[in-house]
């Protein structure tokens, strides 16, 4: 019999885990984990989110084990989930998704591709640190459990030849929003992300292949779905929190190309503390931003485009225009010029952009729902699921950032080349 052991979580209570989840916690590429703020730099404006993406992975691996047991999934699936589960985000940046813009400019790859790297063993996490203590690898694991790591990066993409375990991991309804949003919600302190678990858990099933949800758990899907809606704009797209992100960004961006004695060699592997060391000890312009975020000391806003409905034709034009860093960078030169300021001192912030390419879900809600044994659409049956479809996540598209000071020439520039 599988070793057990029981982990005691504020979200979840006393969790019991074993078998593969217990080897791959000990693993130095999950508990890497143990460093990365799961909200990034939330707690500017959320002081109590401070929790880890690794009490994330355990948790979404505990509901993962409640939803196979409730599916009655064979025991590879079961284990397939789980792991997947675990390994989820172990290629998250340090501070979550605050640097996941400027990833995808350096490495050419989203934290989930590099998660895949990861998991089949092509990147050792250990390069971070000049010691080796011959902790177990994921890919070893794996192998000892007969799983495949490019089965499980299939999952984690919602690629796999069994739809319904991608969908398990990556739809409109799967164990990792239910986790984050209870999570998120506790530590934030904020109750618009309170969701039933126990009532989705137990009325979803499958059917055709397809993960759906039973006709009596709608009103727990739309739960669910407004909550995550409220999240995002609330908590995930706070305008503090998103000043403290864009100043973050900038910083490391900068301190890439001022760099000179390798500090940032391993920037994506490390953890948050390694990082802020490593951006002290470069100094300049990247030390300064440090300061400001330590201390709150924040960019103000200057100019804003507020949220409105954006067409499919808008929504390119956004990306186009805003969906690299590299251009993102030139604007931000342009305004300043413009403004005749320093650089650096002027930035700029695209939320909808980060939604539209790297959280696709919020966009979601068409969960399939099982009435009278024929698969309908969610807004088939649901008004509110509709609107959440139109609704655009962020309170504003578009926003630039300055010192204090600097707000009303900056304001004006950004308004003529922005306007």
């Amino acid at each position: 019999m599988a070793r057990e052991k029981t982990i005691h979580d504020p979200v979840h209570g006393s969790m019991r885990l074993g078998g593969i989840v217990l080897d791959l916690i000990d693993t130095v590429e999950v508990q890497r984990l143990r460093g990365i703020k799961q909200l990034g730099l939330a707690n500017v404006a959320f002081p109590g989110a401070n929790h880890s993406r690794f009490e994330h992975a355990l948790g979404v691996a505990y509901v993962g084990g409640r939803v196979a047991q409730e599916l009655g999934l064979d025991e590879h699936e079961r284990n397939l989930l789980q792991a997947a589960a675990v390994l989820h985000d172990v290629g998250h940046a340090p501070f979550s998704h605050t640097l996941e813009h400027l990833m995808v400019h350096k490495l050419k790859m989203d934290h989930m591709e590099l998660t895949g790297e990861i998991i089949g063993g092509k990147i050792d996490i250990e390069k971070c640190r000049n010691v080796k203590i011959r902790a177990p690898r994921v890919f070893k694991v794996l192998e000892k459990w007969g799983i495949a790591a490019d089965e499980v990066a299939q999952l984690l993409i919602g690629k796999h030849r069994q739809r319904y375990l991608g969908e398990l991991l990556h739809s409109e309804v799967d164990v990792d929003q239910i986790d984050y949003l209870l999570r998120d919600s506790h530590y934030t302190g904020v109750a618009l992300g309170m969701v039933d678990a126990d009532r989705l858990i137990r009325t979803l099933a499958i059917s055709n292949e397809r993960l759906c949800i039973l006709e009596k758990g709608v009103e727990a899907v739309e739960g669910m779905l407004t909550a995550r809606g409220l999240m995002y704009s609330s908590v995930y797209y706070h305008h503090t929190v998103r000043s403290a992100e864009v100043m973050m960004s900038n910083a490391v961006d900068w301190a890439l190309d001022h760099d000179t004695d390798g500090r940032l060699e391993n920037l994506f592997l490390m953890n948050d503390s390694q990082l802020v060391e490593a951006l002290w000890e470069i100094g300049g312009y990247a030390a300064q931003m440090m300061a400001r975020i330590e201390y709150r000391r924040l960019f103000k806003t200057a100019y804003m485009e507020p949220r409105r409905e954006l067409t499919a034709g808008e929504k390119r034009e956004y990306l186009k225009r805003f969906g690299e860093f590299s251009k993102i960078k030139e604007i931000q030169a342009e305004i300043a010029d413009k403004a005749k300021v320093d650089f650096g001192t002027v930035l700029l912030d695209v939320p909808v952009v980060d939604i539209i390419t790297s959280e696709p879900r919020i966009q979601k809600v068409e969960m399939p729902v099982l009435s009278e044994g024929k698969l309908k659409k969610l807004t088939e049956v649901s008004l509110i699921a509709e609107a959440l479809k139109r609704r655009q996540a962020p309170r504003y598209l578009v926003r630039v950032l300055t010192e204090p000071k600097l707000v009303s020439r900056v304001k004006k520039a950004a308004t003529k080349i922005l306007g």
